[in-house]
């Protein structure tokens, strides 16, 4: 007897206190664990309430915001059709209004008796991803405490709670996605079928019980199965694409009942709870069908079809070892016979039915067969994961532990006859959704459930080996021993980089700040959906209920808004306006070869062959990172993406990298832009506003170099002769003339004129269609050399543009020259284009931007409220000859909103004029020194 339970015996209030605590212990502590893991996931909340309203983090949550808002006004129904996005198709949400949303409604009706406002919804969305991200906690403490005991599922609930890795990321306050409610529902699946396997090998059922309805010995069996299969088909109703755990369900009763045949065990019993299991699965899928074709991103005849593919295929197995059983086949015959009839069945599928078999075979593959396509690399979650050592600073030495309990367990399930079926299940979801976030790093969230019921189990199960009992008294090293092991699990969590309470501070982020501003001005300044061109209130209602149709009727006076696809949510729910493309990833097809059309022709035709007749793509939306090449900290840009979507094209084509050495041992990547760049669409709007941007006397200059491991790369010039005046080592040089940077360039192999900033190689000319209207206040970057004007969103209109005709000197070129306020920011740009007269000095152009006539149209009018007004008249200049000497020539005309818009069909005229140059003290007509084009443009 030890010497704690001599010490009990003589203290029988401590020993009874000892066996309270033993039987009760894990009730407080997961008290505690779960009201930390809310309190980490709600601490920042007030962050995202910003001049009283309240700001999503992310692009989802605005979505998801607009499904549960129709969902409150049409309880219990969710959106069947939307043609606020996707124009001019709209679409039909697939992923969204779903379960996840309809219960987030329902909790709003309640907490607003029955008619809550727009800010109760949006509050209730705001705490629902905590909230649901905390529950997650209680399906993984009962998988813990099957496999471990209570301490198992206490050390699981303790894991879940400081873990800081995506799970935690996508359960913060404000990040109001269904990420969480997947992760939720997919324990509560996964958590069934383990009670529901267990049950069946406790009661064994057969098919004779069912033949004489012995209910009373199937009841359990079929009530578990039941929930099972519930808890499955809802976590399929928050997420369609999940049929992956149908797969991993399948793949577990495939290799369970062959062992279990092996094992000289029937594998009837957990065949007839897989078959109940996933028929309930299948008839609850599909009653939510809402697409007749087989597709994973809706609710369609996949999800059942799944089911009852897996659940047909345990019958199948039950039977065949029925049948290997009476004619005493060899134990491995029978796993063999299943193997070749799945190998037959697959070539049959690849003959008979080639799109279906590509269709599985390619779905395979992009989720744990580290496959990914090069668009799906533009999305972030969808990246692979960069290495292992991510999952290391997410769970610490939870990931080796969970790992040498993933190995226990399937060990056991081979080398022993009587390994419980759960096991093996917990092993084959770790594997799969290992094998998923490596490949797709968004399954990382559901990765957290499985280390930490892994990592309960290794502890429960050390413990248990310990034979930690009150009732035989507690020695000092089992105690250290226990502490240790839970030490080494949790301190790491702590001691290395981020902690959890750190992780969970948060907010919406800079971008929807951002953007909010100039879409705020959008829905204010923009005529209503169906108002363009014509005046009054929109037609076409907000939260309408339309039919589910391939392509929606836009009607007169509709638009669309065009922008990358990241924003398109923001543009539907914020501006209340329609975007093209949106995080559906739908419409890229027309943003992406718009955002990087080398010339306005190509641009608009890619628009012209999209609109329908009667309802155009209005305004482009374009902020900071579209426009920025450096994908790297803290700039984060975007321009890389579109060109993923453009056959024949690669980002390699528009900028390529330098490496620096930066502060300390670290190595910085800094891109510079090919001319390719500068002639894109989105550039030439944000950096030029759709003026003509001239080559600028900018050098970028490199060295060719070699790592320690014989890699080539482009670094900073170190060893080449410097110029007067320039710093050794300088990548970006300033050279007084074009003269001198031409030279530079010329000279070294090893440099290209311009390409830094707002400065192209060659000229780029003017649009003639495209006018920036308005912008957010805040700039990304007030005092970059790179942004002159780097308001973080800007808003562009595509207008007819208006016509001017005019006279000058024959055969030379005219200049025009307008300056611009945008009140946002309070700065002003020059908008200018040049074109050539001709042989009777006649010239004609068109511009998009007007000098006058604001208040004749507005959005009461059916036309924009602009806010980028011009400060003068259009300036022409020219250089020509007057009589025999060359002259300067200036001219100015006024260019009225109504023009620009299409409105006033009148034609600005414009006569240059020589001009007039002060000498001295008297004034002349004629210049004596040479005139050249920069000296007439500055006389006007």
């Amino acid at each position: 007897m030890s010497q704690s339970r001599g010490y009990l015996d003589d203290n029988p209030e401590l020993e009874s206190a000892l066996e309270w605590a033993e039987r009760w212990y894990h009730v407080p502590v997961l008290l505690v664990l779960l009201g930390f893991m809310l309190w980490n996931r709600v601490q920042s909340w007030e962050n995202f309430i910003v001049d009283g309203e309240v700001l999503f983090n992310g692009n989802d949550a605005w979505y998801h915001y607009r499904s549960t808002q129709y969902v409150v006004n049409n309880w219990p129904a969710t959106m069947p059709f939307d043609p606020w996005t996707a124009f001019p198709y709209g679409t039909s949400n697939g992923q969204f209004g779903t379960l996840f949303d309809q219960i987030v409604a329902t909790v709003a009706l309640i907490v607003g008796l029955g008619s809550p406002s727009d800010q109760t919804v949006a509050m209730t969305l705001l705490f629902a991803p905590a909230v649901l991200g905390t529950l997650v906690a209680i399906p993984t403490y009962l998988m813990g405490r099957r496999l471990g005991g209570r301490l198992g599922g206490v050390t699981a609930v303790t894991v879940m709670a400081f873990s800081t890795g995506w799970l935690l990321r996508r359960s913060l306050v404000g990040f109001s996605d269904h990420h969480v409610a997947e992760a939720l529902f997919q324990a509560l699946g996964v958590l069934g079928v383990m009670v529901a396997v267990s049950v069946a090998a406790r009661d064994k059922p057969i098919y004779e019980q069912f033949i004489e309805r012995d209910v009373d010995a199937l009841r359990d069996t079929i009530s578990w199965s039941i929930l099972a299969g519930v808890a499955i088909a809802m976590y399929l109703w928050v997420w369609p694409p999940g049929v992956l755990l149908l797969g991993i369900l399948g793949v577990f009763f495939l290799i369970r009942l062959c062992l279990e045949y092996v094992h000289d065990s029937s594998p009837e019993h957990t065949a007839i709870a897989g078959a109940i299991t996933m028929a309930t699965t299948a008839v609850v899928s599909a009653s939510r069908i809402t697409v007749l074709e087989i597709t994973a991103t809706s609710q369609s005849l996949l999800q059942p079809g799944l089911a009852v593919a897996v659940g047909l295929g345990c019958v199948f197995m039950a039977w065949l070892a029925r049948f290997m059983e009476q004619r005493e086949y060899g134990r491995y015959v029978y796993p063999a016979t299943v193997f070749a009839i799945l190998a037959v069945g697959a070539v049959l599928m690849a003959v008979l039915t080639p799109s279906l078999w590509e269709f599985f075979t390619r779905n395979v593959m992009r989720v744990i067969g580290f496959t990914i396509s090069e668009t799906a690399g533009t999305v972030g979650e969808a990246a692979p994961l960069r290495d292992a050592g991510v999952l290391f600073d997410a769970h610490g030495f939870a990931v080796i532990v969970a790992a040498i309990g993933g190995l226990y367990l399937l060990g056991k399930q081979f080398l022993s006859d009587d390994a419980p079926a759960e096991e093996l299940l917990v092993v084959v979801w770790a594997l799969f959704i290992l094998l998923a976030t490596f490949t797709q790093q968004r399954f990382a969230y559901y990765l957290a459930a499985p280390i930490a019921v892994l990592s309960g189990l290794v502890v429960g199960r050390f413990v248990h080996w310990f034979d930690f009992s009150a009732d035989d008294g507690v020695e000092y090293y089992q105690v250290m021993t226990i502490l240790t092991v839970l030490l080494v699990i949790v301190v790491p969590l702590f001691a290395f980089g981020t902690t959890p309470v750190e992780a969970g501070s948060t907010g919406p982020g800079p971008s929807i700040q951002g953007w909010d501003e100039s879409l705020q001005w959008m829905e204010e300044n923009t005529p209503a959906e169906g108002a363009y061109g014509s005046g009054g209130d929109a037609t076409l209602d907000y939260y309408g209920t339309y039919e589910q149709q391939e392509d929606f009727d836009y009607q007169e006076g509709q638009y669309g808004v065009l922008s990358w696809w990241d924003y398109g949510h923001w543009i539907t729910t914020r501006a209340e306006r329609v975007p093209n493309a949106n995080p559906f990833q739908q419409g890229t097809d027309t943003a992406a070869p718009f955002l990087i059309a080398q010339n306005e022709t190509q641009a608009n035709n890619i628009l012209d062959s999209t609109d329908e007749d009667d309802a155009k793509t209005r305004y482009v939306a374009v902020d900071w990172r579209m426009a920025e090449t450096n994908g790297n900290q803290p700039y984060l840009g975007k321009f890389f993406a579109p060109p993923a979507f453009v056959d024949g094209v690669q980002a390699s084509d528009y900028y390529s990298q330098l490496y620096v050495q930066s502060q300390g041992s670290g190595v910085r990547q800094v891109t510079f832009q090919k001319q390719a760049y500068y002639e894109t669409t989105v550039t030439r709007l944000y950096r030029f506003h759709g003026s003509a941007a001239e080559p600028q006397p900018v050098v970028v200059d490199w060295e060719n170099k070699q790592t320690r491991q014989g890699a080539q790369y482009r670094g900073a010039p170190t060893s080449e002769e410097e110029p007067e005046g320039q710093q050794q080592g300088r990548i970006v040089r300033q050279f007084q003339s074009m003269e001198q940077a031409r030279q530079y360039v010329e000279q070294d192999a090893t440099s290209q004129l311009g390409g830094y900033g707002d400065a192209p190689s060659e000229r780029v000319p003017a649009m003639e269609h495209y006018r920036l209207v308005g912008s957010s206040e805040t700039e990304a970057f007030p005092n970059s050399p790179q942004y002159r004007y780097s308001a973080w969103t800007k808003i562009f209109e595509r207008v007819p543009g208006a016509t001017v005709e005019g006279t000058g000197p024959a055969n030379t070129t005219v200049r025009a020259a307008v300056q611009m306020r945008n009140p946002a920011t309070n700065k002003t740009f020059v908008y200018r284009q040049r074109t050539q007269t001709d042989q009777n000095g006649n010239f004609e152009m068109t511009v998009p931007y007007s000098t006058t006539g604001y208040g004749d149209w507005g959005t009461d009018e059916g036309y924009t409220n602009v806010s980028v007004r011009a400060e003068t008249q259009y300036q022409f200049t020219a250089v020509g000859t007057n009589n025999g000497e060359r002259t300067g020539f200036t001219g100015t005309t006024e260019v009225t909103e109504g023009q620009v818009i299409g409105e006033d069909d009148a034609t600005a005229t414009v006569e240059l004029e020589p001009i007039s140059i002060q000498q001295g003290n008297e004034t002349s007509g004629e210049s004596r020194e040479p005139m050249t084009e920069g000296a007439a443009e500055a006389g006007a």
